[in-house]
């Protein structure tokens, strides 16, 4: 039985896909959310702030506490979304740092002076770095896959803006990207027949590599931004100043709460 890093990185990145998703793919509209503070699946059948915001029963808009309740709810489901983009972010680095081994490895295999021992050394630490990457590229928040392969729906977090509510998406970063499926499919060294790589191939990675941890630092100030906001509000309801929940939205094409992200 094969383990786990013998395995493809597109294999690999769609089975944890598959497992954490479920059938997902077939439901329209967001496929997952963070309410209560949990990622979880949509569940069209629950009222919105049940659905969306609070992840269970909230108390009736006649309640004092009603406003409270959301905006920390809200609060809450922020702070879920920026500590799955920080995990991102810690296995992004994992994988830059792998992806100068294997930059070193094909210049020491490339080296005209190098001898066959290193070369087999070489091909050796580019598969040792080739399986880190795998590793950290199956690795998950709260149940919920932070890469894919190929675009896949985001995790949505509904916030109040301006009167209305809005979808703020929290991508899952895709490595199905034409450098680094070359790299997991390659090679520096050897008689198999994977793909040799060469200097381009290991730039390309990179570039691909450097813009989702740009994409991952957007996403990530973005939501800072929001909870900052967020917390603002909070403050002033509780000495004193008034604020209420936008009401329910009503469904769009785009589904039931504008998404900034497609409209740009």
């Amino acid at each position: 039985m094969k383990n786990k890093s013998s395995q493809s990185l597109e294999k690999l990145v769609s089975r944890q896909q598959s497992s954490v998703l479920g059938n997902e793919a077939k439901t329209k509209g967001f496929a997952k959310v963070v309410a209560g503070g949990r990622i979880i699946r949509l569940r069209n059948e629950a009222p919105f702030f049940q659905r969306m915001v609070t992840g269970n029963q909230v108390t009736a808009e006649s309640d004092p506490n009603h406003s409270k309740v959301i905006l920390e709810s809200i609060s809450t489901n922020l702070e879920a979304g920026i500590s799955m983009v920080d995990k991102q972010e810690t296995a992004l680095a994992k994988i830059g740092g792998r992806l100068s081994d294997i930059a070193l490895s094909l210049n020491k295999a490339r080296d005209v002076n190098s001898s066959s021992k290193t070369r087999e050394e070489s091909q050796m630490r580019f598969e040792s770095a080739r399986d880190v990457i795998r590793k950290a590229a199956i690795e998950t928040f709260d149940n919920s896959a932070l890469f894919s392969f190929g675009q896949a729906k985001p995790v949505t977090i509904a916030v109040p803006s301006n009167g209305q509510w809005e979808g703020l998406s929290v991508d899952r970063a895709n490595l199905g990207q034409p450098g680094l499926i070359t790299i997991d499919k390659g090679k520096v060294h050897g008689p198999s027949e994977d793909y040799m790589l060469d200097p381009g191939t290991i730039k390309r990675a990179f570039d691909e590599w450097r813009s989702l941890c740009v994409s991952n630092r957007m996403q990530h100030s973005l939501l800072m931004g929001r909870l900052h906001g967020l917390r603002r509000t909070l403050h002033s309801l509780l000495t004193g100043a008034a604020w209420k929940a936008p009401k329910e939205p009503a469904p769009t094409q785009l589904g039931p709460l504008n998404r900034p992200h497609r409209l740009n």
